[in-house]
């Protein structure tokens, strides 16, 4: 060992020289190639079975929920004024069991002269009445099946994940070595450790993942890329290196989870209420029982373990957010969401966590848009909650300084604007490729490697990979939006605009407040800033994005070919 870091001593400036654009063709080459295939993934529609009209004509169902009425929006419209409007909802669960909702009509529904009064099955031949005339439920045929398969498989393919893999783990080995170069014999035996972990658990994952025939890891190779950069940024501050690399870990973990998880909607519907009074418990935990830091009442320490719990309750947020069509029409089930995401802006705010509670109110604007489609009450609510921020500003004066400091950072560098200065001077200074990982200056200041860290990145990472990271979390974002046509479920397509909402907000807040174009807020980089509870969020968050993928054998959300149910591809 003695030998090896004696070369690195004397080759280690060289080896810095050349490997920052080394990190940056990979960095390409790894991103590129994951970003072009989620671009370019589509999502196809398919035929599930038919609904044989009055007249003799069949309409087919492209969807797993399906609202049958009188309006221009409805699935499957009916032009009789005896029919409602929405007069109601056809759905089909993992089993291939189609069952049939009625929502208030005015003349009713009958299935075989049965009135429906609140949910009934309808098999297919059954006869469905709506405003008397008569329906029938046509079953796709087996050629139709394997069309349907056919047809995902090939508007589906995903990139081969295994040069990206490759590419990722030289990343890692290369990230090693820098560190060595940078620390010489004072380099701590837990950054290789870290890294070499971290390389671990990926390449347990993906093969893991490929013996249950999986192939679709876009996501994961991104997520797993972002994890590497985080390590990187940790491993500035060594001693918390290896507990990133435990918190990356249960974050793949909760991903795993999540995703078996949301497979059934039922399941994830009956305990809804239990995960809304979880997230209600550790808010008001946070606020009998939290610690002030960074002007924020939002961490409960044990010992030396903290955690923010206000992430955690992120997941929470979504769950409560996402509704089958079904529920889009139960009045009921949005009041229970409205008053959950009062309490939760409110505690943020009695936290003094204005940057939380932004992104919160963001994602119910997304969530409360795609429940209801209706703009003019989002424009009262947003007004409403002007107003409140208004107060908030007079009444928080930390709060009030960060707004006053906002756009005028370079008029007092020493005072207010000190950590921003920096930031910004720590970007110019990296250029393109940066200067090195552990060759930086900026990460003695204050927060670098989390609220800041879009200056750590640039700096030692270099400007290019940096907007490479940024770029990540918007392509999760388009991805995610595309989904929407294709999805089994409105609850599956809520559910992922809602987290890559989230994403994307808390990233925008995360790097324009570093660089002055916004407020600084003090939230975190999804997936690359240092920080425990961050991490394992971010990544539980992901599963409802790879939820959302209905491509043939790439996520938990659609069953392996020859595994199907009730005689119809889940």
């Amino acid at each position: 060992m003695d030998t090896f870091q004696n070369i690195l001593d004397v080759l280690g400036p060289y080896y810095t020289t050349v490997i920052r654009w080394v990190f940056v063709l990979l960095a390409i080459f790894i991103l590129v190639k994951s970003i072009k295939s989620l671009l370019q993934a589509k999502n196809p529609s398919e035929i599930w079975a038919y609904i044989g009209g009055p007249d003799g004509s069949s309409t087919p169902l492209k969807h797993w929920e399906n609202v049958i009425g009188r309006a221009s929006s409805a699935d499957i419209v009916v032009n009789l004024n005896s029919v409602s409007r929405n007069h109601g909802t056809l759905v089909r669960d993992e089993n291939g069991n189609w069952r049939y909702k009625d929502l208030q009509s005015k003349n009713g529904s009958y299935i075989n002269g049965v009135k429906v009064k609140k949910s009934m099955l309808l098999k297919p031949g059954d006869i469905l009445t709506l405003g008397g005339a008569n329906f029938t439920l046509i079953p796709v045929s087996i050629q139709e099946k394997q069309e349907n398969i056919q047809k995902r498989k090939r508007k589906s393919k995903p990139v081969s994940p295994w040069t990206s893999l490759i590419a990722l783990t030289i990343f890692q080995l290369l990230t090693i070595i820098q560190f060595k170069v940078a620390y010489g014999e004072d380099c701590p035996a837990s950054i290789p450790t870290a890294f070499l972990g971290l390389c671990a658990v990926m390449w347990v994952y993906f093969l893991l993942l490929r013996s249950f025939k999986r192939v679709a890891f876009e996501m994961e190779t991104i997520a797993f890329f972002l994890s590497t950069l985080s390590l990187a940024v940790t491993a500035v501050h060594t001693g918390n290196v290896m507990k990133q690399l435990i918190c990356v870990i249960m974050g793949v973990v909760l991903f795993f989870l999540l995703c078996w998880f949301l497979r059934d909607l039922n399941r994830s519907k009956e305990i809804r209420m239990l995960i809304l009074g979880v997230g209600a418990l550790l808010l008001l935990a946070t606020l009998l029982f939290g610690t002030t830091h960074g002007g924020a009442k939002n961490w409960i320490e044990f010992g030396s373990l903290s955690i923010q719990p206000g992430e955690l309750v992120k997941v929470a947020f979504i769950i409560a957010g996402a509704a089958t069509l079904d529920e889009l029409y139960e009045k009921g089930n949005l009041t229970v969401f409205m008053i959950f995401s009062a309490f939760c802006m409110g505690c943020f705010a009695l936290m003094s966590d204005f940057g939380t509670a932004a992104i919160f109110f963001v994602t119910f604007l997304v969530i409360a848009f795609l429940r209801s489609g209706d703009f003019s009450k989002l424009i009262l609510i947003v007004g409403g909650v002007a107003l409140a921020g208004m107060l908030v500003l007079t009444l928080k004066p930390h709060v009030r300084a960060r707004f006053a400091a906002w756009g005028h950072v370079w008029e007092d560098p020493l005072g207010k604007g000190f950590q921003q200065v920096r930031a910004m001077t720590a970007v110019s200074s990296g250029g393109l490729p940066g200067c090195g990982a552990g060759e930086g200056w900026f990460h003695t200041t204050a927060a670098s490697d989390t609220d800041l860290v879009f200056a750590l990145l640039s700096e030692e990472w270099g400007l290019i990979i940096a907007i490479l990271a940024v770029l990540c979390i918007v392509t999760l974002g388009v991805f995610a939006v595309r989904s929407i046509m294709a999805g089994r479920s409105a609850y599956y397509s809520i559910a992922a605009c809602a987290a890559t909402s989230l994403f994307i907000f808390q990233t925008m807040l995360n790097v324009c407040g570093a660089l002055d174009l916004l407020p600084f807020t003090g939230v975190t980089f999804p997936f690359v800033s240092s920080g425990g509870t961050s991490m394992i969020v971010s990544w539980g968050l992901l599963a409802f994005l790879k939820a959302a993928d209905t491509r043939q054998n790439a996520s938990f959300a659609v069953r392996l070919e020859g595994k199907e149910k009730g005689g119809m591809t889940s």
